[in-house]
């Protein structure tokens, strides 16, 4: 008989959804995206910097953590999803309390955004996608999918809590804040939540009953080595349409003020509303296009999620009216919420479990590789044809290229079974 797990009555798998989630909420990326304007203007406020000074220390974040991904595959792969979090966690909350105590010196935020870049990567996504890939087969999206959406929540809180911490005690104590919080909640509770594999428990992927603890042992994480997945043109397939569909996203984003004030012609305030209507629109793209990758063959939500995008991006180019504008922002919103889901799914089907943390890192590498590029490219497009609407529909047009990629890729490959396991299997 099967050995009962720590867990009772819910499968554990989705407790370990429930720490990832908790653990993804709070990780950088949400507290970078809602809280860096929040401490960045309070911070040069009371030294009196410029904002261009301050928008370097972002850029310093954003590339030296994108730079960092595909490094964080093997010790992901060493300690496993739980320690790998616990670790990181400790360190960005490390990171918090250096910033808290800078003085008034350019060179000292540089270097505490510079380490937070470089030691938060696996407060994210990244670090739970192989422990959930374990848990989940059958319902897999699903379960990434609601893992990864809990970042709304606190891209919800932050902003609201942060503020009113500034604004009662000073930016530095709202820091070591956030920092205590994610060593005494995060850190505990996905320390206690986040297991790595079903296996230890005599459990299988999707609560099903392992006809052998030996056979869950040997089938639960198979697959490609690395070595073997970079020279597949799976692979490389993958990564292409990943960063363009990085670079499509980031390209529209940070210059959606400018685009809707001229096509348009929406106030500041009313940008925002439409800015907030495609966040709340993540948060159910994810959950929605996780469901439905259970039940549809991924390449093809893929080819959704682009068209999609395309379509909005022609509408931000081409229409005024601003109740489709709100539309084509809960889409935009929608679509990325697939996109991002994506990422872990496609590198866990069809590379397998082994060594699905290395290749998402390399998927979100060239993803925010994409991304770097996609601001600027944007901005010096619309100033050499004095107009928003060009560019816009060149990134409508060019959602083509990873549609057609993602047509090309075929069938999941048929995970391998070792010999002994299918001996075991078919003698229980």
């Amino acid at each position: 008989m099967a050995k009962q797990g720590p867990f009772q009555g819910l499968f554990p798998g989705w407790k370990v959804v429930l720490g990832s989630g908790v653990g993804i909420s709070f990780g950088s990326a949400p507290v970078f995206a809602t809280g860096f304007a929040l401490f960045g203007s309070a911070i040069a406020h009371d030294f009196g910097w410029t904002q261009p000074e301050v928008a370097r220390a972002a850029t310093l974040f954003l590339l030296l953590q994108t730079l960092i991904y595909p490094f964080c595959g093997w010790p992901l792969d060493r300690f496993g999803s739980r320690r790998f979090a616990m670790y990181s966690i400790t360190a960005f909350a490390v990171s918090l309390i250096i910033l808290s105590q800078i003085g008034n010196s350019l060179t000292q935020f540089y270097l505490a955004f510079a380490l937070m870049g470089l030691i938060s990567a696996g407060t994210n996504v990244l670090s739970y996608a192989r422990a959930i890939a374990l848990w989940f087969n059958r319902k897999r999206g699903l379960a990434l999918g609601l893992a990864a959406s809990a970042q709304a929540v606190g891209s919800f809180v932050i902003p609201i809590v942060g503020q009113k911490l500034i604004a009662n005690h000073g930016w530095s104590t709202a820091l070591l804040v956030l920092a205590v919080f994610e060593l005494v909640v995060c850190l505990p509770l996905v320390g206690w939540l986040v297991k790595d594999s079903p296996v230890p428990y005599g459990l299988r992927a999707d609560g099903d009953d392992p006809a052998e603890s030996v056979v869950a042992a040997q089938a639960a994480d198979t697959g490609m080595e690395v070595a073997e997945i970079i020279r597949t043109a799976t692979f490389w397939k993958l990564a292409v349409a990943f960063a363009l569909i990085g670079m499509s996203f980031y390209a529209i984003v940070p210059n959606i003020v400018y685009i809707l004030t001229k096509t348009a012609s929406l106030s500041h305030a009313e940008v925002a509303k439409v800015q907030a209507a495609g966040g709340v629109a993540v948060l159910f793209g994810r959950i929605c296009f996780g469901y439905l990758l259970d039940r549809v063959h991924a390449p093809y939500v893929g080819v959704l999620t682009v068209v999609i995008s395309a379509c909005c991006a022609l509408v931000y180019g081409n229409v005024s009216g601003h109740a489709v504008i709100y539309v084509a922002a809960i889409l935009s919103g929608f679509a990325i919420g697939g996109e991002t889901d994506l990422l872990p799914y496609l590198a866990s089907r069809y590379f397998g479990t082994k060594s699905v943390s290395k290749i998402f890192a390399w998927f979100l590498f060239a993803f925010f590789l994409g991304a770097t590029v996609g601001p600027t490219a944007f901005a010096q497009i619309s100033a050499a044809y004095d107009s928003v609407t060009t560019p816009l529909f060149m990134l409508a047009i060019l959602q083509i290229i990873p549609a057609l990629l993602f047509l090309s890729l075929g069938a999941y490959p048929a995970a391998p079974v070792p010999a002994q396991s299918e001996a075991l299997a078919k003698a229980a």
